[in-house]
Formats: structure tokens, sequence, C-alpha cells
């Protein structure tokens, strides 16, 4: 039975961080969350032109520029390669976990995620589920979620066997201390006979609470808004085979880590950006802006390189959604502006280097050069590239070197 309805914590609208987010993000976040094809793992495929039918005021670019600004606040994850997008903790928040029906649903829809990335962030939030009630399974599934299983695997499946100790009712909300992941053998079958006190099934109201980033970061969880489901599997997640880069996305426990502060730092700097360097613009443009340089700031780019796109923007005719462009063009402009000479340098020694890095690896090179081509140096510049070769080359004459006169002794 599809979920109908999704059910709202009068307590969000006094979380900090949901209402700092601008209002297309806080209404971009009631519509995910209510969506009849989000799964029990919390996960919907990327669909911003079907979403935005729903907000006409908004349009793509408005729907779009809503959902950088919650990935950046990590109330969601998304994958942009393959298409699927994460509310990141509704499978802690929403508290089906308490229910072994509806948990084993969840993990197994968590298996059909492609995304790595989504795949890290919700093991994550399994490690995070309290073992005393769940037993052993999301903790296990979490483990088997970084490998390339596509079904609930057998080890899964054995740790639902396994019931946890409980020693009175639980009365708090989710632990935030990782769950230690039990040796529970991978390839055992579970068993045949079923226990002679099964799980009912789960109940018509079950507890839910959607996920932010929380107003104690991640103390006690994230804003409480949650969905109320009463339905049996959802329909796999829809995947598009349409490939593009994939937007760099903060390892989980890292962005968990960071402090309130640092992201309404980002906040108030997003803010100010747009104000100093742009025109005046209605109220909606420049929420998306403001969603686009919280991203932007949020991958470590420099407050000026992001004030020179957003003053390039302004001279131009294009939507919101292109100012990540504008400032990588910035970033580029070096290159670009750089002699003819000098950019046939550069493609020469990328294409150069990475010959030498693919007969290396072939001919298991352990020489110097072999080992320092295996590594190369981010965002590397010709100098770099030729800096990187001639120290491997000094390296591997000095090695030589004293291999022929170890050589001569003897």
């Amino acid at each position: 039975m599809a979920r109908d309805h999704a059910r709202l914590y009068l307590s969000i609208w006094t979380d900090e961080d949901f209402r700092v987010l601008s209002t297309p993000a806080k209404l971009l976040y009631l519509h995910l969350c209510s969506q009849d094809k989000l799964s029990y793992a919390g996960v919907h495929s990327l669909t911003p032109k079907r979403w935005a039918r729903a907000h006409p005021d908004l349009g793509v670019e408005g729907v779009r520029a809503a959902l950088g600004e919650l990935d950046a606040a990590r109330f969601v994850v998304i994958d942009h390669d393959t298409e699927e997008l994460l509310v990141r903790s509704f499978i802690r928040r929403d508290e089906l976990w308490r229910q072994p029906n509806m948990l084993r649903a969840a993990l197994r829809v968590a298996f059909e995620i492609e995304s790595p990335i989504l795949r890290a962030a919700l093991a994550a939030e399994l490690l995070r589920l309290p073992a005393e009630i769940t037993g052993p399974a999301p903790a296990v599934a979490a483990r088997e979620l970084g490998t390339t299983a596509a079904t609930l695997p057998a080890g899964v499946k054995a740790a639902f066997d396994t019931r946890p100790r409980r020693t009175c009712p639980p009365t708090t909300t989710t632990p935030d201390a990782p769950a230690e992941i039990p040796e529970v053998p991978r390839a055992i079958e579970p068993a045949r006979t079923p226990s002679p006190t099964p799980s009912g099934n789960p109940s018509p109201n079950p507890s839910a609470m959607d996920l932010g980033e929380g107003s104690r970061e991640r103390e006690t969880g994230e804003p409480r808004l949650t969905l109320e489901d009463q339905g049996g599997v959802p329909a796999r997640t829809r995947v598009s085979a349409h490939s593009r880069e994939a937007a760099p996305v903060p390892d989980e426990r890292q962005a968990d880590a960071e402090p309130v502060s640092a992201r309404q730092s980002r906040r108030v700097e997003a803010e100010r950006l747009v104000t100093v360097h742009t025109p005046a613009q209605p109220r909606r443009v420049r929420d998306r802006l403001r969603g686009e340089v919280i991203g932007l700031l949020a991958e470590g780019v420099e407050p000026a390189v992001i004030a020179a796109g957003l003053r390039a923007w302004s001279c131009k005719r294009l939507p919101v959604s292109w100012l990540p462009e504008l400032v990588a063009e910035h970033q580029r402009a070096a290159v670009v502006g750089a002699a003819p000479e000098q950019r046939a340098r550069a493609v020469a020694a990328a294409e150069g280097i990475e010959r030498i890095r693919a007969d290396a690896i072939a001919e298991d090179d352990r020489s110097p050069v072999g080992l320092a081509v295996r590594e190369l140096p981010a965002h590397a510049d010709p100098d770099t590239l030729d800096a990187v070769l001639a120290h491997a080359l000094a390296a591997t004459m000095a090695f030589d070197g004293r291999g022929e006169l170890a050589r001569a002794r003897a």
C-alpha cells in the first residue's frame, strides 16, 4: 500500500538549522519528505523538473537552487551522476527501525542504491541506530553497503535472526555513538524455522522523525519533520543512465562533525556576497543565489573567486544555476588566457605523464619514477608535473649510482 500522507512535528519551526534555510529550501524539503515514491531508506530519484511542476513560481532553476542549499546544509545528499537523492537521516528519524518488518524492508531497498556517495551516507546513519533495539542487522548492512551488493546480503538476513537483548523499554532517541559491528558470518543463511514470537506487522501509526542538520549538531538529531508510512515495500528507485560530472560531496563524518557555527557562518557569508556583488534582485532570485553560494563555500571555494563569479553572472543573461560554471571559468582564467604555446605545453605534459603512469602500473614499476607518477598532485600545472618527473629521475639516478658503487666494492 502506497503512502498517502506525511506527518510534521511542530518542533521543526523552532529548529535553528531549519529556520535559517530560505523559504524555497524549506518548502522543497517538505515536498521531498511527502513524496509517495520516497523509499523506506529515504531515497528518491533526482527529478527537479517533475518537482518544479508543483512550484510554478519557482520553476526548475528555483528548485535546483533549493536542492543545492539543502545539499550544502546536509539535509539531503545528492549524487548527480546516478541522479539519486537521499533524505539523509530519514531511516533513523522515521524510527521504522523499531519495527523489524519495516527495518528489513528499508534495508532491502537500501541495497538498490547505485550511488556510492549515498551508500556511504546511509551506512553512517545505520551505524547510529541503537543495536540494543535493532539487533546487529543495521551494522552488518552498513558494512555490506561498502560493497557492490545490489540485493540484501545473506549476512544481513542472518543478522535478523539474532535477537537484541533488552533490559528495559527504550525511552530516548537514537544515540550518536556508532553501533559496533557484530561478528555475523556473511555466508550463513537465515534460519528456516520462524521465531516462536515473531514480530507482527508495523503499527498503523509508526513514530517518525525526519532529518536535517539538527539544532544541537547531531547530539539530538535533526529537525523533526517526519513521515508516517502504512504501506509495503515501495518500488525500486528509478535511476537514470544519464551520466554527468558529480559535484564534490564532503565526507559524511566530517560533515556531521562540523560545528553549527561554521554552517551559520557560511550562510551569513553567502548573504553578504550576494548583497555586495550583485545588483538589486527579487527575493526569490537572491534566495537561489544564496543557495548556490553556500554550496560553493562548503566546497572550499574562496570568497574572492565567488565574488568574481557573481560579478560575471550579473553582467550576463544567465539563470542562477550557471553561477558555479562562471566561478569555474574564473578559476580557469589563467590557463585560458595563456599563450598558445603554453597551452600546447600543458596538453603535452598531461598526455605524456599519463602515458608514463599507465606504463608504470602495467609493468608494476617500483622505481622512484614508477612510484612518483602513481599519485600525482591535485590541480598540477606543467611546471609541477615536470618537477615531479625531475625529482623522481634524480632519485632514480642516485639509487642506480649507489647500486653501481656497491657492486664495484663487492
